[in-house]
């Protein structure tokens, strides 16, 4: 199997060298130094805005992206090349590569930075720094005998895959029969907050619902571009989930008049490619003390390095048209409540039911906006039992 996804399930075998792995999670590679999933296809690139470098680098990035591979081996050495990301002076993420044997951890480590993506705060400018010559991530403690290990490859990077090597030969795992959940949504749920490619909240939830995820999670390019829906329309889906609002009251790129349409707009491209695949359709989470303003949004900065996130709009520029968030709710279950009652398979899941109100005593937002670890795994879990659940929105039972 060489594709992103056949009658055998989801997954595309690359070789590297030294061995083989299953790739997943991704839409396409790029081949020049390596291979590196991309959650985007290269060929939409071309549709991407003239100050795009931002865009570009987050479907880029690895978020959802795993390798699978059979082996003896007790040590494997993954060899590979990661990018960090930079806006202006604002470093991004450094997360961890963890292995997984079945449901168990056996390994975690950080990812080094062999190069820096270096984009302007106007993203029409992106500048690579450093060699980029590669690194190797080992890990030495695998059980023996013959093993098929899953490594998560760290969300906030761009990971080139170069070799592989253990003490044993390594290939590819044959891929899972799950079915597939296709996720789309913005910086929360790209989670590149957590310090872990497992706590990233569709990856908590996928796991738990027993699915295979996709996660098109993009940090602050969540904006119903025609381009991600043609890809979605393109990708393997047996459930598909659309989380959005945030991004667009942040950019103020929709506004009162503007937004709802889009957003069917949006869905009738998807449907293109899934007539009758269940979409379940989310609002945002609380955006505590920013919720009845609108955008555009701005950054404070606060003692010890701290940042606190926020809307900085007018008030009384809603009266004329501009969105917030609580409105942004109403938008996205007017459109759902009305695809649902023309007969659509769609859903609607209140965003305040994953992180609400009601929580803002026990889960902290250390920048007013992100989730911190330990909130993102509980609206993994919310969401899991919310949709896949018994009793959900759809249940794991219905897809097979």
């Amino acid at each position: 199997m060489n594709t992103l996804f056949s009658r055998t399930g989801l997954g595309e075998v690359v070789d590297l060298e030294g061995g083989s792995v299953l790739l997943s999670g991704h839409l396409d590679t790029i081949r020049s130094n390596g291979v590196r999933p991309v959650r985007i296809p290269t060929a939409a690139w071309q549709k991407f805005p003239p100050h795009g470098e931002n865009l570009r680098a987050v479907t880029m990035q690895a978020s959802g992206v795993r390798i699978a591979f059979d082996t003896a081996s007790t040590w494997v050495s993954l060899r590979v090349r990661c990018t960090r990301f930079q806006v202006e002076d604002f470093m991004g993420a450094r997360n961890h590569f963890v292995a997984e044997i079945g449901e168990c951890e056996v390994g975690r480590i950080d990812s080094p930075v062999n190069a820096v993506l270096k984009v302007n705060l106007a993203g029409d400018r992106a500048q690579l720094l450093g060699a980029g010559e590669p690194a190797d991530i080992l890990f030495d403690a695998l059980p023996p005998g013959l093993k098929t290990v899953v490594v998560w490859l760290p969300q906030g990077m761009i990971i080139d895959l170069i070799g592989i090597h253990g003490d044993s030969s390594i290939s590819a795992s044959a891929p899972s029969d799950r079915p597939v959940w296709l996720h789309h949504g913005s910086s929360i749920s790209h989670c590149v907050e957590t310090p872990l490619p497992t706590g990233v909240w569709p990856v908590i939830a996928a796991k738990e619902a027993g699915l295979e995820v996709i996660n098109l999670g993009f940090g602050g390019q969540c904006m119903l571009d025609p381009f991600v829906a043609d890809a979605i329309a393109s990708a393997p889906a047996d459930v598909i989930s659309l989380k959005v609002g945030v991004n667009m009251v942040g950019a103020r790129s929709f506004d009162q008049r503007t937004f709802a349409p889009a957003l069917h707009g949006f869905i009738d491209r998807i449907r293109v490619g899934h007539p009758d695949t269940p979409i379940v359709l989310t609002s945002s989470i609380l955006w505590p003390g920013s919720e009845d303003t609108p955008g555009p949004s701005d950054v404070e900065f606060l003692p010890a390095g701290a940042l606190r996130c926020f809307t900085a709009g007018a008030k009384e520029d809603v009266l004329k048209g501009a969105l917030t968030m609580q409105e942004s709710r109403r938008h996205v279950a007017h459109v759902a409540g009305m695809r649902a009652a023309s007969g659509e398979k769609i859903h609607y899941l209140e965003g305040l039911s994953l992180f609400g109100p009601q929580d803002t005593k026990r889960f902290s937002m250390p920048d007013s906006l992100h989730p911190d670890a330990e909130l993102y795994a509980e609206i993994g879990q919310r969401f899991a039992h919310a949709v896949f659940g018994d009793g959900g929105l759809v249940p794991r039972s219905t897809l097979g």
